[in-house]
Protein backbone atom coordinates (compact mmCIF):
# COMPACT_ATOMS: atom_id res chain seq x y z
CA UNK A 1 0.00 0.00 0.00
CA UNK A 2 0.90 3.68 -0.66
CA UNK A 3 2.55 5.18 2.06
CA UNK A 4 0.50 8.24 4.23
CA UNK A 5 2.85 11.53 3.68
CA UNK A 6 2.00 14.25 5.92
CA UNK A 7 1.50 17.48 4.64
CA UNK A 8 4.56 18.63 7.27
CA UNK A 9 6.50 16.43 5.94
CA UNK A 10 6.36 18.16 2.60
CA UNK A 11 8.79 21.45 1.23
CA UNK A 12 6.72 22.20 -2.13
CA UNK A 13 6.54 19.66 -3.90
CA UNK A 14 9.60 17.35 -2.56
CA UNK A 15 10.02 15.58 0.61
CA UNK A 16 12.43 16.71 3.36
CA UNK A 17 14.34 14.04 2.67
CA UNK A 18 14.41 14.16 -0.99
CA UNK A 19 14.98 18.03 -1.37
CA UNK A 20 18.37 16.98 1.02
CA UNK A 21 19.61 14.82 -1.81
CA UNK A 22 19.30 17.50 -4.15
CA UNK A 23 20.59 20.21 -2.30
CA UNK A 24 23.46 18.10 -1.60
CA UNK A 25 23.55 17.07 -5.11
CA UNK A 26 23.50 20.71 -6.05
CA UNK A 27 26.68 21.72 -4.18
CA UNK A 28 28.49 18.99 -5.19
CA UNK A 29 27.70 19.94 -9.45
CA UNK A 30 28.57 23.44 -7.93
CA UNK A 31 32.09 22.41 -6.40
CA UNK A 32 32.70 20.72 -10.28
CA UNK A 33 31.60 23.37 -11.86
CA UNK A 34 34.02 25.99 -9.57
CA UNK A 35 37.00 23.75 -10.16
CA UNK A 36 36.70 23.67 -14.33
CA UNK A 37 36.07 27.30 -14.13
CA UNK A 38 39.38 27.51 -11.95
CA UNK A 39 41.81 25.34 -14.43
CA UNK A 40 40.42 27.24 -17.50
CA UNK A 41 41.43 30.85 -15.74
CA UNK A 42 44.92 29.52 -15.25
CA UNK A 43 45.13 27.89 -18.21
CA UNK A 44 43.53 30.25 -20.89
CA UNK A 45 46.06 31.43 -22.55
CA UNK A 46 49.15 29.28 -23.32
CA UNK A 47 51.60 31.73 -22.88
CA UNK A 48 52.49 35.38 -23.27
CA UNK A 49 55.58 37.16 -24.03
CA UNK A 50 58.32 39.35 -22.10
CA UNK A 51 57.11 42.11 -23.42
CA UNK A 52 53.44 41.67 -23.04
CA UNK A 53 54.30 40.91 -19.46
CA UNK A 54 56.40 43.69 -18.91
CA UNK A 55 53.39 45.85 -20.19
CA UNK A 56 51.09 44.70 -17.24
CA UNK A 57 53.38 46.66 -14.61
CA UNK A 58 52.30 45.60 -11.33
CA UNK A 59 49.70 44.01 -11.86
CA UNK A 60 51.76 40.73 -12.66
CA UNK A 61 53.23 40.36 -9.69
CA UNK A 62 51.86 37.44 -7.48
CA UNK A 63 49.72 36.09 -10.10
CA UNK A 64 50.55 33.03 -12.41
CA UNK A 65 51.78 33.33 -15.82
CA UNK A 66 53.32 31.08 -18.52
CA UNK A 67 55.81 33.42 -20.36
CA UNK A 68 57.50 32.81 -23.68
CA UNK A 69 60.98 34.09 -24.81
CA UNK A 70 64.85 33.65 -25.72
CA UNK A 71 67.17 32.68 -22.63
CA UNK A 72 70.24 35.22 -22.65
CA UNK A 73 72.53 32.38 -22.38
CA UNK A 74 75.35 34.39 -20.92
CA UNK A 75 73.27 35.66 -18.18
CA UNK A 76 72.54 31.39 -16.86
CA UNK A 77 73.72 30.67 -13.81
CA UNK A 78 73.30 26.61 -12.44
CA UNK A 79 74.44 25.60 -8.74
CA UNK A 80 74.53 22.03 -8.94
CA UNK A 81 74.43 21.69 -5.17
CA UNK A 82 71.67 23.98 -4.80
CA UNK A 83 69.97 22.83 -7.40
CA UNK A 84 69.60 26.41 -8.58
CA UNK A 85 69.41 27.75 -11.91
CA UNK A 86 68.78 31.45 -12.81
CA UNK A 87 68.80 33.28 -16.13
CA UNK A 88 67.08 36.19 -18.08
CA UNK A 89 64.89 35.59 -20.62
CA UNK A 90 65.43 38.87 -23.20
CA UNK A 91 62.73 40.12 -25.77
CA UNK A 92 62.73 43.60 -27.19
CA UNK A 93 65.24 45.38 -24.80
CA UNK A 94 62.98 44.10 -22.01
CA UNK A 95 64.81 41.54 -19.55
CA UNK A 96 63.19 38.93 -16.91
CA UNK A 97 64.98 37.29 -14.35
CA UNK A 98 64.43 33.87 -13.94
CA UNK A 99 65.17 31.42 -11.17
CA UNK A 100 63.92 27.59 -11.08
CA UNK A 101 65.28 25.54 -8.22
CA UNK A 102 65.26 22.23 -9.86
CA UNK A 103 67.54 20.16 -12.62
CA UNK A 104 68.92 22.48 -15.00
CA UNK A 105 66.60 20.46 -18.69
CA UNK A 106 69.39 19.32 -21.00
CA UNK A 107 68.76 21.72 -24.33
CA UNK A 108 68.49 24.79 -22.05
CA UNK A 109 71.65 26.11 -23.93
CA UNK A 110 70.88 24.76 -27.17
CA UNK A 111 67.41 25.98 -27.25
CA UNK A 112 66.24 29.16 -29.44
CA UNK A 113 63.29 29.97 -26.18
CA UNK A 114 61.68 28.41 -23.63
CA UNK A 115 58.62 28.67 -21.74
CA UNK A 116 58.53 29.35 -18.23
CA UNK A 117 55.53 28.58 -15.73
CA UNK A 118 55.33 30.14 -12.57
CA UNK A 119 54.43 33.93 -10.85
CA UNK A 120 56.29 37.14 -10.19
CA UNK A 121 57.57 38.02 -6.91
CA UNK A 122 57.94 41.68 -5.36
CA UNK A 123 61.36 42.29 -6.20
CA UNK A 124 60.14 41.54 -10.06
CA UNK A 125 62.08 37.88 -10.45
CA UNK A 126 60.03 35.26 -12.08
CA UNK A 127 60.09 32.30 -9.38
CA UNK A 128 59.20 29.28 -12.38
CA UNK A 129 57.84 26.17 -11.50
CA UNK A 130 58.50 24.12 -14.67
CA UNK A 131 60.55 24.91 -17.59
CA UNK A 132 59.16 23.75 -21.27
CA UNK A 133 62.20 24.22 -23.57
CA UNK A 134 61.62 25.01 -27.14
CA UNK A 135 63.31 22.12 -28.99
CA UNK A 136 65.85 23.09 -31.47
CA UNK A 137 65.17 19.82 -33.49
CA UNK A 138 63.97 22.44 -36.63
CA UNK A 139 67.67 22.52 -37.44
CA UNK A 140 67.98 19.06 -38.21
CA UNK A 141 67.29 19.33 -41.78
CA UNK A 142 69.12 22.33 -42.04
CA UNK A 143 72.23 20.55 -40.83
CA UNK A 144 71.59 17.47 -43.13
CA UNK A 145 71.56 19.78 -45.82
CA UNK A 146 75.06 20.86 -45.04
CA UNK A 147 73.48 24.58 -44.29
CA UNK A 148 74.69 26.58 -41.75
CA UNK A 149 72.64 26.63 -37.77
CA UNK A 150 73.73 28.80 -34.76
CA UNK A 151 76.63 27.21 -32.90
CA UNK A 152 75.21 25.90 -30.19
CA UNK A 153 72.73 24.30 -31.98
CA UNK A 154 74.64 21.71 -33.90
CA UNK A 155 73.33 18.83 -30.80
CA UNK A 156 77.11 18.20 -30.52
CA UNK A 157 78.41 17.42 -27.00
CA UNK A 158 79.76 20.34 -24.97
Amino acid sequence: MGEIVKPQDRIGPFRKSQLKFLVGGGIIILAILLLIANSFRGTGAYYITVSELNAKGADAIGRSWRISGPVDKESVQYDASALTLKFDMTEDGHRLPVVYHDVMPDLLMKSTSVIVEGRIDQSGVFEASSILVKCPSKYESQLDAGQEVPPDHTGSAS
